[in-house]
């Protein structure tokens, strides 16, 4: 996710001073490290993801910086309570099958006062070219289920505006964004996403699936040489913790 060229969410969020902050589902860093030249400022910064995979590719991405890393549930942080004045998470949601108790452990680690910010892809109203990016989310998804992991398809606005609607969080504001890219062609973008969906597929061989796979990769590229790539439009959920 090339989270720098998501201007309308580096201004919003520009204004914020994160304190002591963790990101939930660091995944490969990619948010954690736009969200650290993007905030007014922070005081200390931690990442927590489950995956091992993901947690040495953050560590790479984020190696000259002072991020605390460490592998622990997002279902039961390994943190006091009261603990963050901000957590922030970016394209989790659709990662984590009871969300209840990802907004409730949100809840009892973060400060009350202190600051959520949810930014999540929305799974509507996507155009042709955004709808590229959506089959590739499509294909690695369904990869993942098929290795026993939990990722489904991601939510609509109404879907998630639901989800949030528990007690402890007071919802400040969402807005709706998106990539302020006209290059959908970028030659390297193109390459590095067939390259992910290449490695994810690779993951697969031996089993039953990989032949199949491997067709669905090749037309998914395929359609990326002809149609390009853009993200799909995300919605960012401020939310104050009761």
């Amino acid at each position: 996710m090339n989270y720098e060229n998501m201007l309308v969410l580096k201004k919003r969020i520009g204004s914020f001073n994160a304190g002591s902050w963790l990101d939930v589902a660091v995944g490969r860093g990619e948010f954690l490290k736009f969200a650290m030249g993007s905030f007014k400022s922070w005081n200390s910064v931690a990442g927590i993801d489950n995956d091992p995979e993901s947690l040495e590719l953050a560590k790479k991405e984020l190696s000259n910086t002072p991020v605390i890393l460490v592998m622990a549930s997002a279902l039961s942080m390994p943190f006091t309570n009261k603990y963050f004045d901000t957590v922030t998470m970016s394209n989790a949601l659709h990662h984590i099958e009871n969300l209840s108790k990802l907004f409730s452990e949100t809840a009892r680690i973060c400060k009350s006062g202190g600051l959520v910010i949810i930014n999540e892809m929305l799974h509507e109203s996507n155009s042709d070219v955004e709808q590229s990016y959506m089959l590739y989310h499509k294909l690695i998804s369904d990869i993942d289920i098929h290795k026993g992991s939990y990722h489904r398809e991601t939510y609509t606005l109404r879907e998630m505006l639901g989800m949030i609607n528990i007690s402890e969080f007071q919802l400040v504001d969402h807005f709706i964004h998106e990539e302020d890219t006209g290059n959908v062609m970028n030659k390297e973008e193109i390459e590095a996403i067939s390259d992910r969906l290449k490695k994810k597929v690779s993951s697969l061989k031996g089993s039953d699936y990989y032949y199949f796979y491997e067709n669905k990769a090749r037309e998914v590229i395929n359609f990326f040489l002809r149609n390009g790539i853009h993200r799909p439009r995300h919605v960012t959920f401020i939310i104050k913790v009761q």
